[in-house]
């Protein structure tokens, strides 16, 4: 074979291909550093002279430093015009797209790398560019290069060329003059509603006006080093994600602070979370995630897929995502779903380490997908929903299987009711939809439960569909629609091998609740829930229960069920006893737990009610612990008459079988002897814990400690050991201190920790308090800080 031509040095364009014993020529590290964004049809048209704001000296990017150059071109760019500097305008331009809250715009923040700009799309800002001398209009032009991702190029709109004018063509790129001052032009830079959403580099371009086309002119690039950062715009009329409530706007784009409610359809209680979506290193992070995840460029401007990628990256399923699930109560090689205040913390570790953080469940997957949702721009809530059913066969119906016995046959039971469940809703118009209707509110989450098109990601899905039974628009809106407003359906195996059936309405989807914007009034006072920040949604998603309307969705749901004739077999048997759980109105964590069944014989004659009573601990998702507690149920009943069976299962007995959240599940299994009637009547018990008294000023300063005083009694007749508390907030870092100190038993736990905030105005605070015993104790403290 012939010696290759590289082992020479090859002279091409000016610059030198290197051989095995040669080295890089002086000069080749500088340029390097200096991107260009032109294509090779410019370069051929212009002699390029390349240089940035950390490195003033131009350079010719096909030349090395050594080469000659033509004497006749080298006056030519000693007289062009030549860009000093280039200005952001950070502050004003900040102000004026709602994002002067984030930390890389903030001078008291840390940035290592500077300030940044951050900006909306659809709405115009200013940057200000200062020259060697006056720029002249007429002689002279500028044209303006923004590029993102990796190979940037015009055909998918991720680069951008501007030849500056005099006014802007609406809903385009552009750029005006928009004021000179000396050496100082101003310029108005002008983005599409449907930009891309990402970071933007950034360079100037100066020529001389008049150069004929058949002749190379010469041209001086200047590359800007920071970064623009464009972001979808709730404000902008034409953007997919337009809010027309400006307080709306402001509860779901700009608050960082909220809660997530969780508990039961009968105890309701609200969680605070700091989402942090302007702390440092979020922003980022979600943008690299999806630079490192290959979600391609040119989808970057679409709502629709970077929420249902999204929902995708912040699990770990399929593309070593964000967060790790775990639902087995072992997080010994990690932190506990129940350890974390916010989402900063986890995002800030991921972006670290770019490895999965352990672990979370659902509401931990809300509240970082709400955080990644806001920091890019879209409006987003954590919602919750009560007693929310996970169908595993697209059935959307929870099948519950129960043999002669009335025992649960496993094999045949998958689908399942967890106590709660936590997933999002985000903000846009669904321009893949014909029906425009269906724009505003989607459903999403990012909890791995069932994949979709092959990845654990669910959505978005409006939610005006899933109310109408409407389940076969995108995404995932039957899944979706089984969660808010399936049946269930108890199936009994006969000796014959035959089932029958019985059908329980409206016990799936209760209370489907959000954090209430400030706007709105507060709720009626509900024992259901004593929390003023509670929003009950349910109404968005479902119609009343057992309305005409109601259950024609259902039905229409049905007929894209995998189990279509579900409706159309009659259930048998007699139905002539009622079974009725009472609870106690409060069923404290520490004290016994105590409940009732009422069993009322509806007929004109007698009925033998036999069956069994248990109470099993049991995970938020519906898993179930060994029974603690069986009771036999054998019941005589006269014609019209109600029998009452009252339990009461002590701390002692239960406390071993505890697991996180308190959530205990009832059960009476019964049968009528005389009509075969079958009922299977479940009751959630969620053990009420204490929260955090804190006290602090009611006005502090910026940059300046102040001290909260925090306090809580132990509910428990055990003492409390391996303590922890957490405090995180707006642009603090989650801090955890370790308390080296025993809770005695029904004693009162106190102590002090310091806070120095970081930005003006109204800040919320959260602190958690954890131990082995006792977990997820929390509190919030607001105070107004002020300027020095």
């Amino acid at each position: 074979m012939g010696q290759s031509c590289m082992t020479k040095p090859y002279r091409r364009r000016g610059r030198f291909f290197v051989g095995p014993n040669n080295h890089r020529r002086r000069g080749f590290l500088r340029r390097r550093g200096i991107p260009n964004y032109f294509e090779d049809s410019c370069m051929n048209r212009w002699n390029v002279r390349i240089y940035s704001d950390k490195d003033p000296k131009p350079v010719d990017p096909e030349r090395d430093d050594e080469d000659s150059e033509d004497d006749e071109v080298e006056m030519e760019v000693k007289k062009m015009i030549t860009v000093e500097a280039v200005r952001f305008n950070i502050q004003q331009n900040v102000k004026a797209h709602h994002t002067d809250e984030y930390e890389l715009t903030d001078k008291k923040a840390d940035n290592p790398k500077g300030l940044s700009l951050v900006v909306r799309r659809g709405q115009p800002f200013t940057i200000d560019i200062d020259f060697d001398r006056e720029f002249d209009e007429e002689k002279e032009d500028l044209k303006l290069i923004f590029a993102t991702g990796s190979n940037p190029n015009q055909i998918n709109g991720s680069k951008v060329q501007i030849i500056v004018s005099k006014k802007d063509v609406a809903g385009k790129w552009g750029a005006a003059i928009k004021d000179k001052n000396g050496k100082t032009v101003t310029l108005e830079i002008f983005t599409p509603a449907t930009c891309l959403v990402g970071k933007w580099k950034f360079q100037v371009q100066s020529f001389s006006k008049g150069d004929k086309a058949d002749k190379a002119g010469v041209c001086k690039i200047y590359s800007h080093s920071q970064l623009i950062y464009m972001l979808f715009n709730p404000w902008c009329k034409d953007d997919d994600v337009y809010h027309h409530d400006n307080e709306m706007r402001e509860e779901y784009v700009l608050n960082d602070n909220g809660k997530i409610f969780i508990g039961s359809a009968k105890r309701i209680r609200g969680r605070p979370w700091n989402f942090g979506q302007f702390d440092n290193p979020v922003l980022d992070c979600v943008l690299d995630l999806l630079d490192r995840k290959n979600f391609p460029v040119k989808e970057r401007g679409n709502p629709v897929r970077i929420v249902r990628k999204l929902t995708s990256l912040v699990n770990s399923c399929d593309n070593e995502g964000i967060l790790v699930g775990n639902w087995s109560g072992d997080y010994e090689d990690g932190a506990s779903p129940t350890s974390w205040s916010g989402s900063p913390s986890i995002l800030e570790q991921y972006h670290k380490t770019k490895e999965p953080v352990c672990y979370g469940q659902c509401w931990v997957f809300s509240g970082v997908l709400t955080t990644c949702l806001r920091t890019l721009g879209i409006p987003a809530r954590s919602i919750t929903t009560f007693d929310s059913a996970h169908d595993t066969d697209g059935s959307m119906t929870i099948d519950i299987v129960l043999d002669q016995d009335f025992k649960l046959i496993d094999h045949l039971s998958n689908d399942s009711v967890w106590n709660f469940h936590v997933w999002n809703d985000a903000w846009m118009a669904r321009k893949d939809i014909e029906d425009k209707d269906y724009g505003g509110w989607q459903a999403c989450d990012a909890t791995p439960q069932e994949a979709s098109d092959g990845t654990y990601c669910c959505g978005p899905c409006p939610i005006l569909a899933i109310k109408r039974g409407e389940v076969k628009l995108p995404y995932d809106s039957p899944f979706v629609f089984a969660e808010v407003n399936g049946d269930k359906v108890y199936w009994f195996q006969q000796n014959d091998g035959t089932m029958t059936k019985t059908i329980q309405k409206n016990v799936i989807g209760h209370y489907i609740s959000t954090y209430r914007p400030r706007c709105k009034p507060v709720e009626k006072m509900n024992k259901v829930c004593y929390d003023s920040d509670w929003q009950n949604i349910t109404s968005e998603y479902k119609y009343c229960e057992d309305t005409d309307a109601e259950r024609a969705a259902i039905l229409r749901a049905n007929q894209a069920s995998s189990r279509r004739d579900v409706y159309d077999r009659p259930e048998e048997g007699c139905q002539d006893v009622l079974f009725k759980t009472v609870q106690k109105e409060e069923n404290c964590y520490g004290d016994s737990i105590e409940w009732e069944y009422k069993i009322e014989n509806k007929s004109a004659e007698t009925r033998t009610v036999g069956g069994e009573i248990t109470l099993r601990s049991v995970y938020y998702t519906g898993v179930c612990c060994p029974p603690i507690s069986v009771v036999p149920v054998n019941e005589v009943i006269a014609p019209g008459k109600v029998i009452s069976m009252k339990l009461k299962v002590p701390f002692e007995e239960y406390f071993g079988h505890v697991k996180e959240g308190c959530h205990f599940n009832t059960y009476l299994i019964a049968n009528v002897k005389e009509t075969n009637q079958a009922s299977t009547e479940k009751e959630v018990v969620v053990l009420d814990k204490p929260g955090l008294t804190l006290k602090a000023p009611a006005t502090v300063t910026v940059d300046k400690k102040f001290q909260v005083d925090v306090s809580f009694t132990n509910p428990l007749p055990i003492s409390l050991t391996g303590i922890e508390l957490s405090v995180s907030g707006a642009a603090l870092k989650e801090t955890k201190y370790k308390p080296l100190q025993l809770v005695e038993k029904k004693s009162t736990f106190m102590f002090q920790v310091d806070i120095t905030p970081k930005k003006l105005g109204k800040r919320k605070y959260t602190l958690v308090f954890n131990s082995k015993e006792l977990v997820d104790v929390s509190g919030v403290v607001e105070v107004e800080v002020k300027d020095h």
